[in-house]
C-alpha cells in the first residue's frame, strides 16, 4: 500500500503548523513555547510510548480548578495521543514502551502593572511626541503553562521537553480547538 503526502506549495510549506500555532495563540495576548531535544537520545519513527500519570508531585498553580479537572486533563491527553498517532508513534504499556510521556498544565493569577503614555503635541513639527512613560495602575492576569515531556523509559532521561507560557489566558484556551493547536505546535519537532 503506497502512501501519499500532500504536497504544500512553495509559499505555503508552514502553512499547517502557522495555522495551528495561531489558533493555539489566538485568544493569548503573549504566547512563548520553548523546546528541548536531547541529542544523544534516538526517537525511532515507530518509537512506542505510554501516557502516564506526571512523576512529580502536583504544584499549587496545578490543582487550580480552572485546570485540576477530568475535561481539560482529557483534551490534553487526546490531542497528545492523536498527534504522536500521526506522527507514527504507537501507544504501549508503561512496562514495555520505549518512551513515557507526561504533561503538566498550571495557571494562576498575577497581577501586572500598566504603563500609560502621556502625548504631547509638538506644533514644530505637527506630530505628537512621547513625553513620558508613567504608571498606569495594575490589572490581573491568568498565566497558564502546559509542560510536555517524552522520558527514555530504561534511563529516565527526558528525551523531548517542551513547554508553553501564556501572559493572559481566557476559558477559551481550554477549548479543544485550542488544546489541538498548542499540542500540535509543543510536538512538532519530535
Amino acid at each position: 500500500m503506497t502512501r501519499s503526502a500532500h504536497r504544500w506549495p512553495r509559499g505555503l510549506i508552514g502553512f499547517p503548523l502557522f495555522l495551528a500555532m495561531v489558533l493555539a495563540v489566538a485568544a493569548c495576548s503573549h504566547w512563548e513555547a520553548g523546546i528541548y531535544r536531547n541529542p544523544d537520545i534516538a526517537i525511532g519513527p515507530a518509537a512506542t510510548y505510554a501516557l502516564t500519570p506526571t512523576l512529580l508531585g502536583a504544584r499549587f498553580e496545578e490543582l487550580d480548578p480552572r485546570v485540576h479537572n477530568a475535561l481539560l486533563h482529557e483534551r490534553i491527553s487526546s490531542a497528545i495521543t492523536a498527534t504522536l498517532a500521526a506522527k507514527g508513534y504507537r501507544q504501549s504499556s508503561a512496562e514495555t514502551a520505549d518512551f513515557l510521556v507526561h504533561f503538566r498544565v498550571g495557571v494562576r493569577t498575577a497581577e501586572r502593572n500598566l504603563t500609560g503614555l502621556v502625548w504631547r503635541l509638538n506644533p514644530a513639527k505637527s506630530s505628537s511626541t512621547i513625553l513620558t512613560v508613567t504608571p498606569a495602575g495594575t490589572m490581573e492576569m491568568t498565566e497558564g503553562t502546559l509542560l510536555f515531556e517524552l522520558l527514555d523509559r530504561q534511563t529516565g532521561t527526558v528525551a523531548y521537553r517542551a513547554e508553553a507560557h501564556a501572559d493572559d489566558v481566557t476559558p477559551w484556551d481550554a477549548s479543544e480547538t485550542v488544546v489541538t493547536g498548542a499540542v500540535r505546535a509543543l510536538l512538532q519537532d519530535i
